[in-house]
């Protein structure tokens, strides 16, 4: 991933500490869409975007002699990047989901028979795929998996950007799905179980270079 750094290069490149890498991500100045997890020997390790993180860091670090970081969170909050999506229009056609790294053809004739859409945008092919990795670790009969999608595909079709997370959990024998957009981590009681958590923005950056 040559046009990616990782955090720790980051730091040591532009000087700045991890706390203040992380309270800029807090106050919106730098998008959490990217802040991206990857496997690494270690466990895991966080890239991001090289030319995007230099350069909104050096803006940052000018803009900070004129003004404050809370000035600055709200000239950025009206400019917060979403991502290079256009999550209105279809990014994959239901013939394409054939060919879909992601998915099997069982679950793909299932959301054919089911669903008969031509095409998918961007939010919907993500909970398709999030509810074939759920089925499948589940191991959830293909009419399970559709009872998830009936739910769950209008909750996608109401994203208003990639940038959220969806969570998969059951309750009382059934199965049930959530958005949100905050970055701490939805709790449940102990009476749900989590069944997947998934984070559309860092699922887009893998799964658009496949499109």
């Amino acid at each position: 991933m040559d046009n990616y750094i990782t955090k720790i290069n980051l730091l040591k490149e532009t000087g700045i500490s991890y706390g203040q890498l992380y309270r800029w991500k807090r106050m919106g100045l730098i998008p959490e869409s990217w802040f991206i997890k990857r496997p690494a020997p270690t466990g895991q390790e966080t890239i991001l975007p090289r030319d995007k993180i230099l350069d909104r860091i050096a803006e940052i670090k000018s803009l900070m002699k004129v003004y404050s970081l809370e000035e600055l969170a709200e000239k950025y909050k009206d400019t917060k990047e979403v991502d290079d999506a256009d999550i209105t229009k279809p990014v994959i056609t239901f013939d394409e989901l054939y060919e879909s790294d992601y998915l099997i053809a069982e679950y793909v004739n299932a959301v054919g028979n089911y669903f008969k859409k031509p095409a998918y945008t961007a939010c919907e092919y993500m909970m398709i795929i999030a509810c074939a990795d759920v089925a499948r670790k589940e191991r959830f009969t293909t009419r399970e998996y559709v009872d998830i999608l009936r739910y769950s595909l209008p909750v996608a079709d109401r994203c208003k950007s990639v940038n959220v997370k969806i969570v998969i959990f059951a309750a009382g024998g059934d199965t049930h799905i959530m958005s949100y957009e905050s970055e701490e981590d939805a709790i449940f009681d102990s009476g749900l179980r989590v069944l997947g958590r998934f984070d559309f923005a860092n699922m887009w950056h893998e799964i658009k270079e496949s499109l």
